[in-house]
């Protein structure tokens, strides 16, 4: 058979060898996609002929999308589990690293001065189809990448929280109810000479009364009108995200395509295998024997800043129920989610998750240990 998305011919009929899609999941994601398309819309009404437009709404989920997930509220609801006490070390590291393949090619191409850079080497930077980005780091030689589920999940729910708080879509909002109500404002003066020179009964006082009608009605309609929007976008792209293929880069710009991801049941933890062999790989230390005050640095690519290295130091760990993060004041940005908290002698003791709402300088990372065998 050939496969439906890349045309590849091949004997198997549930997965394509050459680009990994599943081809009932695929059908199931072309059917879901004609239904949408083929669904009609509710209309907007408003004061003149044409419905109101929404020019912020797309590029306020955009950003919803894109800032959401590494912008988290310490307190909220949270995935990640604590760690277990005496819990056997689950990503698997040895002294020494491979010497060929993608290990060789970075030590030629970005050769590593001190173990930070050793570090950068084996992170990578991810990009979503919807315009999140995030990072990772590898883990293993045979190049197993783990990072922050929510770099690489589209959760609908999630994004209608944040679009709820996004100040773009209140901005939406203000201008079109600004808008509405200057409508209001020159059809009723006009209205008012109407019926002074002609009297109600005239053909030009009716048009008028229909068209202030209309206004009142989209004044009335307009948050949910708005509300609309924001869902269809989210909508949208959720559909998309379901066949997503990631884009995962090397420090060299190397870019492979990831389909295939594993996420870890309860956290906010997933990974995937790159398509490649005899990577570089960050080292497991111990978060439980961080002492406060010591320096930490994370790597990662914050505002698509590609492998920026920031460095703070370990502010001490903070228990949120049954969950532990260990809180560090190296700055935790967009981009940087994912990526890894290491030590000064490059040894990773957390995955990068998230900061504060509303401060500087507070940033949160997943314990290593709570890392599960992948």
């Amino acid at each position: 058979m050939d496969c439906p998305k890349c045309g590849h011919s091949q004997s198997n009929t549930e997965q394509c060898e050459s680009c990994g899609v599943f081809f009932e999941k695929y059908a199931q994601y072309l059917a879901e996609k004609e239904a949408m398309a083929s669904a009609k819309r509710a209309p907007r009404r408003s004061g003149g002929d044409d419905a109101p437009g929404f020019p912020l709404v797309k590029s306020a989920i955009a950003l919803v999308i894109v800032l959401g997930g590494a912008f988290a509220i310490f307190g909220g609801d949270g995935a990640d589990t604590a760690p277990v006490e005496g819990a056997p070390a689950a990503v698997a590291s040895t002294p020494s690293q491979p010497q060929g393949g993608i290990a060789a090619k970075l030590n030629k191409s970005h050769p590593p001065r001190n173990a930070i850079e050793a570090a950068r080497n084996a992170t990578v930077f991810i990009q979503t189809p919807w315009g999140s980005l995030g990072s990772g780091f590898i883990v293993s030689a045979d190049c197993r990448v783990v990072t922050n589920r929510h770099v690489l999940h589209f959760d609908s729910a999630s994004a209608r929280r944040a679009a709820e708080q996004s100040p773009l879509i209140a901005k939406e909002f203000a201008r079109q109810q600004s808008e509405l109500l200057q409508d209001l404002k020159a059809l009723s003066a006009a209205y008012r000479e109407e019926v002074a020179r002609n009297g109600k009964g005239s053909g030009g006082a009716l048009t008028l009364q229909i068209k202030i009608d209309k206004v009142k009605e989209s004044i009335r309609t307009l948050p949910e009108a708005v509300r609309q929007q924001v869902n269809d976008e989210i909508s949208k792209t959720a559909l998309y995200a379901r066949m997503a293929t990631y884009k995962v880069s090397l420090v060299d710009g190397t870019q492979f395509d990831v389909n295939q991801i594993e996420y870890v049941d309860e956290r906010d933890l997933a990974s995937f295998r790159l398509p490649a062999s005899n990577c570089p790989y960050i080292k497991r230390g111990q978060s439980a024997a961080l002492s406060q005050g010591e320096r930490l640095y994370t790597v990662g690519s914050p505002s698509g800043l590609t492998y920026t290295v920031t460095g703070g130091v370990f502010s001490g760990y903070r228990d949120e129920g049954e969950r532990r993060y260990l809180q560090t004041d190296a700055p935790i940005n967009p981009g940087n989610s994912g990526g890894p908290l290491i030590t000064e002698v490059g040894d990773v003791v957390g995955v990068n998750t998230a900061v504060l709402l509303g401060t500087q300088g507070i940033g949160f990372a997943i314990p290593v240990e709570d890392i599960p065998a992948l």
